[in-house]
């Protein structure tokens, strides 16, 4: 059951990084932002990588996650507060902590099948 587990927070994370790589695309040709295109690629390929190294049951892969979502959710929290727009910081902020909240439950389940 561990490896399932493993394999649901690597598919969840697999997803929400092309949905990242997506947003730097749209945000560089809504507005020709380069620095959109940069980032967004840059952690989607991280999240990318990462999501891989937990299908395949390294745990550090999970480290690795919990990190750059953390990284990603407080970049958002920051530009929404400062914009005070929705999208795309707004959208991509409570995508980030959904994944996050998710990621966590499925730790959560893990942690209790280990004990048992």
């Amino acid at each position: 059951m561990e490896k399932k587990t493993l394999k649901t927070v690597g598919i969840i994370t697999f997803i929400y990084s092309l949905l990242v790589f997506a947003g730097g695309v749209l945000g560089f040709i809504m507005k020709q932002s380069t620095p959109s295109l940069v980032a967004g690629s840059f952690f989607s390929l991280s999240l990318l990588f990462a999501s891989v190294k937990t299908m395949t049951c390294h745990r550090w892969g999970v480290i690795m996650i919990f990190i750059l979502l953390l990284a990603l959710d407080a970049f958002f929290s920051y530009r929404f507060l400062t914009t005070q727009k929705f999208f795309p910081s707004g959208a991509m902020l409570l995508l980030t902590t959904s994944v996050i909240i998710i990621q966590i439950f499925q730790l959560h389940k893990l942690k209790h099948l280990a004990k048992n």
